[in-house]
């Protein structure tokens, strides 16, 4: 991967170019198929893949509208007139030490093109390697390996004094106080004694939240088990897809971040193939918004008027593993028909801190097996979902979901379910808003 150019001056910040949509009128099969070709592994070992649809079925592929690609020199000029804030060189000059905070393997961030940049504005700004550290923000996920955070850094990792992959149970934490939440904010330790922080993530619609990415990056990020665990159980969730403004749990990690000094944040908007379509840079919040906007049209996906009979829903590129499964299944669901997920895991263990308890715990008991494929099954599941893992360190945590590893079996299952069926694909489900969910 090139090394992103240094910053060039610039007018205006790069946005997206407007796509129109379908007409409304319009049905859903706009793009018939009659075999699968999607992307899997975006997490490990990215690849494209085929899977043969049974005859008896009327398929269409449900892209994102999506944008243009960036290019260096819109990327340059993006970061050359930062949002509410001056240039990363001027905001670093004068400190001895900075921060970069980075999204873990479970998301599709470019971190090494990114952290390459921004290493570079660090340098013009007096800061050298030895005083710059990056942080893994795994929040209350397991923590890297070191083969792992090389694969997500790439030639950033050695251009570092330290990299640090964020452990939520350490102790070892900095104290700032409750947000008018009452979350308690302890942060990591290290991270927090920078003279100069700074994020950078992709931003995605959340369950919790609203939008993913940004602030996040601090609460859950680098924060303490015990301060997501507050968070996550206490904070008013806002609308999926909806208004981040709107959602109290968001205001409230934007608050912590705030506590914690962030001092600006790169948000990424991504398109299929894990290219970047859309960035900003500056202020946090004002980047995290801007990014939103952006992401609300690159993600729209036009679904015509007339509900499919399935909806297969591909977790690519947020398919690290099992915490991520309600980042497919949301999109899907919207619909309010049946779903087939396809995953393919990095990691197929399902541990989170939050809800877990420490990792020694959780793999102390035993685990379920895979549910039998029983007809009741078939005929009542909402959740289908093809998994190269299942059965083999996989599976579900809903007893309700039909579940299987081979996928010439899975179909001659579910074309018993579904004999003739009109289906809509969404092949990076995580990174699409079914039009219908955005303005029906």
């Amino acid at each position: 991967m090139a090394l992103l150019p240094s910053p060039l001056p610039c007018t205006k910040l790069w946005h997206a170019t407007e796509v129109r949509p379908l007409p409304r009128d319009q049905e859903i099969f706009m793009k018939p198929i009659d075999s699968l070709r999607v992307r899997l592994g975006g997490s490990h070992r990215d690849r494209e893949a085929t899977f043969q649809l049974p005859k008896e079925w009327q398929a269409a592929l449900c892209p994102p509208d999506g944008a243009p690609l960036l290019q260096p020199a819109d990327i340059a000029r993006t970061f050359a007139q930062p949002m509410g804030s001056a240039t990363i060189r001027e905001r670093a000059t004068g400190a001895k030490s900075a921060a970069i905070l980075v999204d873990d393997f479970r998301r599709p961030t470019p971190a090494e093109a990114l952290c390459l940049t921004v290493i570079e504005e660090l340098n013009q700004a007096g800061i050298q390697k030895e005083g710059i550290r990056i942080f893994l923000g795994n929040g209350a996920h397991r923590t890297m390996t070191e083969d792992e955070c090389r694969q997500r850094l790439g030639r950033a990792f050695d251009q570092v004094a330290e990299v640090i992959s964020h452990d939520a149970f350490s102790p070892d934490v900095a104290y700032f106080g409750v947000t008018a939440g009452h979350t308690p904010v302890l942060i990591n330790r290290q991270a927090a004694e920078a003279d100069f922080s700074i994020s950078m993530s992709t931003v995605y619609p959340h369950t919790l939240t609203g939008w993913g990415g940004g602030a996040k990056m601090v609460l859950p990020g680098i924060a303490h088990v015990s301060t997501s665990h507050y968070h996550h159980m206490n904070q008013a969730a806002g609308e999926w897809g909806g208004d981040p403004g709107l959602s109290p749990a968001r205001l409230d990690l934007e608050e912590a971040a705030a506590m914690f000094g962030l001092d600006m944040s790169i948000c990424c908007v991504i398109g299929e193939g894990k290219q970047l379509v859309g960035l900003t840079v500056g202020d946090p919040t004002q980047a995290h918004r801007q990014a939103v906007a952006l992401a609300r049209d690159a993600y729209a996906t036009d679904m015509g008027v007339t509900p499919p009979d399935l909806v297969i829903a591909n977790s690519y590129p947020m398919d690290g593993d099992p915490t991520q499964l309600g980042k497919t299944e949301i999109p899907a669901s919207q619909m309010g028909v049946p779903i087939l997920i396809i995953m393919d895991f990095a990691d197929p263990c399902p541990w989170h801190g939050v809800y877990h308890g420490p990792w020694s715990e959780f793999a102390s008991k035993p685990q379920p097996s895979l549910p039998e494929h029983t007809p009741e099954l078939l005929a009542n599941a909402a959740v289908f979902m093809y998994c190269p893992q299942a059965a083999d360190g996989y599976v579900p945590e809903s007893r309700s979901w039909y579940c299987d590893h081979d996928w010439d079996r899975l179909m001659a299952a579910m074309v018993q379910r579904f004999p003739k069926a009109n289906v809509a694909v969404l092949p990076i489900a995580p990174l699409q808003i079914p039009r219908s969910a955005v303005d029906a």
